[in-house]
């Protein structure tokens, strides 16, 4: 039997419901996790978050789940989500994993010539934000502008492996907002790296982003 016929034969037919709600609820949580709302070490017991929001429990496990595969919530067998604390440990295992795929991106960027106008819009997505924009907004847009850097590069395969590493990557942001005091220098710090990789070397941009990749690991470690 192929799949038409099997989806032919399906009661109702037409397309399959979408789960809004579990949706909705991912989109809140991971605003309010990335926007320091959720403060790190918070419990998310799901009695507290079904009554919150007014939904059913059995949909705040599947959104809980969901957040937990994106490393958004540590979620141990048989005790209440969490929102995860990040150690400076944490954030250079993050730079190890990540500073290889971005040095070779500015690299190729440069050296190919590669347009980085989509990228450029992303910055200035970022440089609108208002003054009073909340910490998750400007978390989003920070990783709008990664992922416009990466996907310029036009490798499908590294377009798929770079965004669910940045999921950890915002919440380690998430987690450093009071480095960031002033509205505008999250964008300030990604124009310097925009202007480095629209140049013309290669060796500037990787000691650009290396320094952009190493403030962070050094901004955690100066918490602890």
């Amino acid at each position: 039997m192929t799949f038409d016929a099997v989806a032919g034969g399906r009661s109702g037919g037409g397309p399959l419901q979408v789960t809004s709600t579990t949706d909705a609820l991912v989109a809140e949580l991971r605003k309010q996790i990335l926007g320091g709302e959720l403060r790190p070490g918070e419990a998310l017991p799901e009695i507290a978050v079904a009554n919150a929001f007014g939904v059913a429990r059995p949909t705040v496990r599947s959104a809980l789940q969901i957040l937990a595969s994106r490393n958004l919530v540590h979620r141990p067998q048989g005790r209440s989500a969490t929102v995860p604390v990040l150690t400076a440990d944490d954030a250079r295992d993050l730079h190890f994993v990540r500073a290889p795929l971005e040095y070779e991106v500015v690299t190729a960027i440069v050296e190919r010539r590669i347009d980085v106008t989509p990228v450029r819009r992303r910055l200035g997505e970022l440089e609108a934000l208002p003054a009073e924009a909340s910490w998750a907004d400007r978390v989003q847009a920070h990783t709008a502008f990664h992922i416009a850097l990466v996907d310029a590069v036009g490798s499908p395969r590294l377009s798929r492996l770079y965004p669910p590493l940045q999921e950890e990557m915002q919440l380690c942001l998430a987690q450093l907002q009071p480095s960031y005091p002033r509205p505008d220098d999250l964008a300030r710090e990604h124009r310097t790296l925009l202007d480095a990789v629209s140049g013309n070397d290669a060796g500037h941009a990787r000691a650009v982003m290396r320094e952009h990749l190493d403030q962070a690991v050094r901004r955690f470690t100066a918490r602890e």
